[in-house]
């Protein structure tokens, strides 16, 4: 039997390298709950990255916008 989503409506620990997490995240965001873990889920101990999981060292990350963009939003 293959595991399936799990999260648990509650403060706590998720894992971002779970390969449910997503799901989880719009279990969550579609039942509008504030706050989720992943203490009932088979792989909330699990450290391998997955592919696609993007992360960057700066966490004040800077985008450049075309004019056109910035002069719509002001």
């Amino acid at each position: 039997m293959k595991p399936k989503p799990n999260p648990v409506h509650k403060s706590g620990n998720r894992n971002l390298y779970c390969p449910y997490y997503e799901r989880c995240l719009d279990h969550a965001v579609e039942s509008r709950w504030r706050y989720w873990n992943c203490c009932e889920c088979l792989y909330k101990s699990k450290q391998e990255p997955i592919i696609g999981i993007q992360t960057v060292s700066d966490p004040n990350v800077y985008y450049e916008l075309p004019a056109k963009i910035y002069a719509e939003v002001w």
